[in-house]
């Protein structure tokens, strides 16, 4: 079936639009300038985060829509999916970065104005810097260790063993397990465990998901079981945690409001 032609871009369009920017002066940023800000970001460089705030200019960047709330949530959109994989090229867990975008195009997406999303631009750039400089320290991990943490990372909620890591990076169990100790500090299972609890420490104290929600979301057969480790990570339950994060919360709305 042919394709309806109003459905294609006349080639004539793309001139009119390049001699109506001629006329008017403009000009897109630079090839060169474009990658500055990337650069910045794979080095981990707080200078990064200044530099991505001049991308939401329509007039440095350029209009995607006539709309100035619809085309700054554009540029915003466009600016974090290029981000987010110069991130992970860079060393940054891959499925962390991913969630982080979604997250942050998400609150973009009903965000009612531009300012709002100049702030998400700021904040989402600023967390992906750290992220980055995170991962460079010392020195980065070897490729292996690193597909074995970015395995554990989108695989955590179910039952991750050495053997599925030894099959996704083609070394012996016990070598990688030897490596993956050396590098990071932990047995696997035990990096494992600190990743779900810091994940359940999210949950507990940014939703209301109950407390058996949160331990078979995380991988874990029991609320009972999960109980136990989280004691054991963290030095109380989860229940007391959730609360004292709770009253931490309503203590600073109090102090705002006040």
């Amino acid at each position: 079936m042919k394709e309806k032609t109003d459905r294609l871009i006349d080639p004539a369009e793309i001139r009119n639009l390049v001699h109506r920017n001629a006329e008017s002066s403009f000009a897109h940023m630079s090839y060169s300038d474009e990658l500055e800000r990337f650069f910045l970001l794979a080095q981990g460089d707080d200078r990064a985060i200044d530099e991505t705030m001049r991308v939401l200019d329509a007039d440095i960047q350029g209009k995607l829509s006539e709309d100035p709330l619809r085309n700054v949530r554009y540029l915003f959109i466009v600016n974090t999916g290029l981000a987010t994989r110069f991130a992970i090229e860079a060393g940054a867990p891959q499925e962390i970065v991913y969630s982080t975008s979604d997250i942050f195009i998400r609150k973009a997406d009903v965000a009612k104005s531009e300012k709002e999303i100049k702030e998400l631009n700021r904040s989402f750039w600023t967390i992906l810097v750290k992220m980055v400089r995170d991962s460079r320290k010392e020195d980065r991990y070897s490729k292996p260790v690193t597909q074995s943490i970015d395995y554990i990372t989108s695989h955590f909620n179910t039952k991750v063993t050495l053997e599925d890591l030894s099959e996704k990076t083609g070394l012996t169990p016990n070598y990688l397990a030897s490596l993956f100790k050396n590098e990071t500090g932990k047995t696997v299972m035990e990096y494992l465990t600190r990743f779900r609890i810091d994940s359940a420490c999210a949950l507990l104290s940014g939703t209301d998901y109950s407390c058996l929600q949160i331990a078979l979301s995380l991988g874990f057969c029991t609320q009972s079981y999960f109980t136990k480790v989280f004691r054991e990570q963290t030095g109380t339950t989860p229940d007391s945690y959730r609360r004292q994060h709770m009253d931490k919360a309503f203590t600073e709305l109090g102090n705002r409001m006040v």
